[in-house]
């Protein structure tokens, strides 16, 4: 039990002393214990933007919560069209999170979960694929807001796993 809660409490140092990594994630259950505690460490890190996506999967990391975005100053938009391409090419019955409809190549672009605007990066973790209409109508909104708006079955989730 002891060892359990040092493990713990490293785990926390390091969130807080983390620096170059371009975003920092914790597993689901460290974050539903320790919620609270992270989403401080990580305000009092000026390296990183606080932020929560809970992500399904993402390279080989799977259900696990991004708690911070890396911060340098100004974001420089690099263009992300590419992006939305290559997964439209590699899931051919993609549909937009929002609304349901079927992504093509002409209709599909990025979109940032956390916008450039709120202090969001261009990591591959913060960007997701959706159509043109819905990119451009949701805008600078939350992410989460904006999806239990649009997409009625994640009106009641409390962790949206993307």
């Amino acid at each position: 039990m002891f060892k359990k809660i040092l493990e713990d409490l490293n785990r926390l140092k390091r969130i807080y002393r983390a620096k170059t990594e371009h975003f920092l994630k914790v597993d689901f259950v460290f974050y539903k214990k320790w919620r609270y505690i992270i989403q401080l460490l990580v305000h009092f890190n000026k390296n990183y933007v606080r932020c929560e996506i809970a992500r399904k999967k993402f390279k080989n990391h799977r259900n696990f919560i991004v708690i911070g975005l890396k911060w340098n100053g100004k974001n420089v938009k690099r263009r992300t069209i590419g992006f939305a391409k290559e997964f439209v090419a590699a899931n051919r019955n993609a549909k937009c999170i929002y609304c349901e409809t079927k992504l093509t190549e002409e209709n599909a672009t990025t979109d940032h979960i956390i916008p450039i605007a709120s202090g969001g990066n261009n990591c591959k973790v913060n960007l997701m694929v959706c159509c043109q209409p819905c990119n451009s109508e949701r805008g600078t909104m939350p992410f989460k807001r904006f999806l239990k708006m649009k997409n009625l079955k994640y009106k009641k989730s409390k962790y949206t796993f993307i």
